[in-house]
């Protein structure tokens, strides 16, 4: 029995030295924002390093519905958010996506839109976001869609030019603190 008690108090102070320098994934991840005139520009640090994307939201009420502002790869460090309605309070936050590759998505063309279908391969995505790559242009996010989708016709623009749309499918990171401004009066 004393055997089993010196066995178990070591484990104990082993987890019990686990280091106390570092803190959660989540409270490293931090998030801040300045106003200027009708423009709030936010920045963060210590978003996780395996993100595909940065999602920015906005909500306008402290548990409100939250409305995404954009994606932006991982290396990017600041957004704004410019012309913002007077006397509004905005709440912020940044959540890290992670998005294995995907494979191009089978893409039919039409005269408005581009209907596109692929195999939904995964079974656990919070859903899938549509890349567009286009030849020397940054890849970016065409639309941001719902778990098991395998298709959808995109609408063309004037301006689109030719691209190879990658559906990927996505799980959501712990998002950074929430942070907030209100836009002063005219």
């Amino acid at each position: 029995m004393k055997v089993v008690g010196a066995v178990l108090c070591a484990l104990l102070t082993l987890v019990g030295c686990a280091p106390a320098d570092q803190p959660p994934v989540h409270q490293t991840f931090q998030l801040t924002a300045s106003l200027v005139t009708d423009d709030v520009t936010l920045r963060w640090s210590g978003a996780p390093v395996d993100a595909a994307y940065l999602m920015v939201e906005y909500a306008t009420e402290p548990n409100g519905e939250y409305t995404i502002l954009g994606f932006l790869p991982p290396d990017k460090h600041e957004f704004e958010h410019p012309d913002l309605m007077p006397e509004a309070t905005f709440y912020y936050r940044v959540t890290p996506l992670t998005a294995p590759e995907g494979r191009p998505a089978t893409a039919r063309p039409g005269a408005k839109e581009i209907q596109l279908t692929w195999t939904d391969s995964a079974s656990d995505e919070d859903g899938y976001l549509l890349e567009r790559r286009r030849t020397a242009q940054a890849t970016d996010v065409a639309a941001y869609l719902d778990p098991n989708t395998t298709s959808f016709d995109l609408p063309l623009l004037p301006s689109d030019k030719p691209a190879t749309y990658v559906p990927r499918p996505f799980r959501r990171g712990i998002p950074s603190p929430v942070t907030h401004e209100t836009i002063p009066p005219e």
